[in-house]
């Protein structure tokens, strides 16, 4: 189905004012479904709401040196250029960094550090309360109270 299409069956399927849990998708979640590698996933992520759909600046600047880095296709562009208009951008403000701080002095100091970039999105999935979706639970998890 092409990203368009995807957007709309999305839109369709709920009603506005729905209280449904947020989701901040990582980059392999948005690579997976960009290849469309993942019948279950194109599936499952089809049920959710465009509101529900959250997109970090680490996430984005990920997605965007995947872009630059890849084949450059007009039309991955336009699949990318979809992501940013649907999910809900959020930003890294000062509570943000601080919980940053607190969760990467925690991970580092019980010896169980996560990736930099990962910390960036824990901390701000913990920040606006949302469900962290990413193929990588085993890092993730280490991340103390984040609904992975």
């Amino acid at each position: 189905m092409p990203p368009s299409r995807l957007m709309t069956a999305w839109k369709s399927r709920f009603r506005l004012g729905d209280q449904m849990p947020g989701y901040l998708i990582d980059t392999n979640i948005w690579s997976f479904l960009l290849r469309r590698s993942s019948p279950k996933l194109i599936e499952r992520f089809a049920k959710v709401q465009p509101n529900q759909l959250f997109l970090s600046p680490v996430v984005r600047g990920e997605l965007e040196v995947g872009y630059l880095k890849g084949d450059k296709h007009p039309q991955r562009r336009q699949a990318l250029d979809l992501i940013i208009a649907t999910a809900q951008p959020l930003i890294i403000d000062q509570d943000t960094a601080v919980r940053y701080a607190q969760l990467r002095s925690q991970l580092e100091q019980a010896g169980t550090p996560i990736g930099g970039n990962d910390t960036w999105i824990a901390a701000e999935a913990l920040h606006h309360k949302l469900i962290a979706v990413t193929d990588n639970v085993g890092e993730f998890a280490r991340v103390k109270g984040l609904k992975v």
